[in-house]
């Protein structure tokens, strides 16, 4: 089913709108955390440069949305102390609202579309942001930016900022983490280990049949690949088929359009890509015949339970997912268990790669002013990022002897799950690469990072962000269609042939040309405006 490396995650994540996803890392420099004193003062500084003097003399309680991996049992302590700190920032609270992937996608169209209060919410260009968009769900901010975002300007690398643009408008801030985009899949190292398998060569997804062999007969308790239709992971992630290396990832993702659209880059013409593109149609065919095999957990269309879950259950040993520095020392501290990861694809950057994790301001914000001065905090204030993303030290880390820009669990404690935060959300909120580093990441970590987003290089389609205005009921049914029949197709679950036949007729029954046109239209006028 597609397409350019780039556009890899975007497909995978596009499931995951509604099938939850995993995270991210990111950033530049930042391997010395500044001290709260110092932080404060920066932080101080970034929120007023530019401003206008802002009025903070009414106190304001915002309302942020995000999703992860929520509830956790802390959430009290940790959003008491961000308050405690924003009231004495901006003389603002939060009122925290951390949904469940399972449901987030839902009830954010139904916050969206019944005017309650949304103040700030995480939304990435693969859950629906040109949509979202279309239907006026968020504010415009490039004035806000301006005044109250200089914290932003300052340190976000401006090619990020294309990526929550739509029609030469800035509706979203995109979070300052890897600009470029790869992907990886990363395997327990005790079971590499055990059977001699050589990561290093794996060059396509055909390539893991052997594995996938092995480990349904010798290890009869594990999945050889648990995919979830509710959950995150997907095979989309490695999209590197036989078929795919031969077409050298002709097809990219096109921002902002139903996953059903993809550019062909040989011919600069949008296709639907379950009717027209022979790699598309192969990669769900070796879908179905993985599935039928056995490699493939048999209720992988129904079930709730995330890969990631499933992984740390001890109910499979892969995961796909995305590649960037550090990222198997990164999973390997979430989940407690010791990962290996094949090397990645080269960092490509894409619209979809530089706006999969974007935070907008709602059109019901009671306060948008203020609201932008919590994003700009957020971008330039360690104390409030690590706060959000790490929960309170001495209760959910405590700092290593030494180093004061690395942290660890405290005592006694075995995984961060059981400090009761660990929601997920890192590659979520303002500027990671000014966060903490946990005991066992690379000291250059952040370096690592700039040398990884310095070497990406751009798709053909970069810059480009489709407006579904024009087409905006054809495009939330057929968005619909594809949610429904994504899992089946993409976890092989079903005949391939009779669901794929069924699906393509829905589409066209509901307007998949017009969006087609639409998009090529947008795309031949922004083209014409390139140098």
């Amino acid at each position: 089913m597609r397409t350019t490396r780039s556009s890899g995650a975007v497909l995978a994540a596009l499931t995951a709108v509604i099938l939850g996803i995993t995270g991210c890392g990111g950033g530049n420099s930042g391997a010395s955390a500044p001290s709260k004193a110092e932080s404060t003062a920066a932080a101080t500084t970034a929120g007023t440069e530019g401003s206008t003097n802002p009025d903070t003399s009414t106190f304001r309680k915002l309302k942020v949305y995000t999703v992860g991996n929520f509830p956790q049992n802390d959430t009290k302590a940790v959003v008491d102390e961000i308050n405690k700190y924003l009231k004495e920032k901006i003389n603002a609270e939060i009122d925290f609202q951390g949904l469940p992937w399972s449901s987030w996608a839902e009830k954010m169209a139904l916050a969206y579309q019944s005017g309650e209060q949304v103040d700030l919410t995480f939304a990435p260009n693969w859950a629906d942001f040109a949509n979202n968009v279309a239907k006026g769900a968020f504010l415009p901010l490039d004035d806000l930016l301006a005044k109250y975002g200089q914290g932003i300007k300052d340190t976000l690398d401006p090619r990020f900022l294309d990526g929550g643009t739509v029609d030469g408008k800035i509706y979203a801030i995109p979070t300052n983490k890897e600009i470029g985009e790869s992907h990886t899949i990363m395997f327990r190292k005790d079971l590499v280990d055990k059977y001699g398998f050589d990561v290093n060569s794996i060059e396509t997804l055909e390539d893991l049949e052997p594995w996938l062999q092995t480990i349904k007969e010798k290890e009869p308790a594990i999945a050889p690949i648990w995919l979830s239709g509710s959950g995150s992971d997907t095979l989309g992630y490695f999209d590197k088929t036989k078929e795919s290396m031969k077409e050298n990832f002709r097809y990219e993702l096109v921002a902002g359009a139903p996953a059903g659209i993809v550019l062909d880059t040989k011919t600069d013409k949008m296709v639907i890509s379950s009717m027209e593109s022979d790699t598309a149609i192969y990669r769900m065919k070796l879908y179905g015949d993985w599935f039928s095999k056995g490699y493939i957990n048999k209720d992988a269309a129904t079930t709730k339970t995330s890969t990631e879950d499933a992984f740390k259950a001890g109910k499979t040993w892969m995961k796909f997912g995305s590649d960037k520095p550090d990222s198997d020392k990164e999973d390997s501290i979430a989940t407690g268990i010791e990962l290996v990861k094949l090397k990645g694809n080269e960092p490509e950057i894409s619209t979809a790669s530089v706006s999969n994790s974007m935070m907008a301001i709602g059109r019901t914000s009671i306060d948008p002013e203020r609201t932008m001065m919590l994003l700009n905090l957020l971008h330039t204030d360690p104390v409030l990022v690590n706060l959000i993303d790490f929960g309170v030290e001495g209760r959910q880390y405590v700092k290593v002897e030494g180093k004061d820009n690395f942290i660890k669990l405290p005592d006694g404690i075995a995984t961060r799950a059981d400090t009761g935060w660990a929601p997920g959300i890192e590659w979520m909120f303002g500027n990671q690469t000014i966060t903490y580093l946990w005991e066992g990441e690379s000291a250059d970590k952040w370096e690592k990072f700039k040398a990884y987003n310095e070497s990406a290089h751009k798709v053909k389609s970069f810059g480009f962000n489709f407006n579904t205005d024009a087409v905006k009921t054809q495009v939330s049914v057929v968005s619909n269609i594809i949610k429904e029949f994504r899992p089946l197709l993409e976890t092989g679950s079903l005949g391939v042939d009779k669901v794929l036949t069924e699906y393509n007729n829905k589409l066209k029954a509901n307007g998949i040309e017009d969006i087609r046109a639409e998009v090529q239209k947008q795309y031949d006028a922004w083209k014409a405006k390139q140098s």
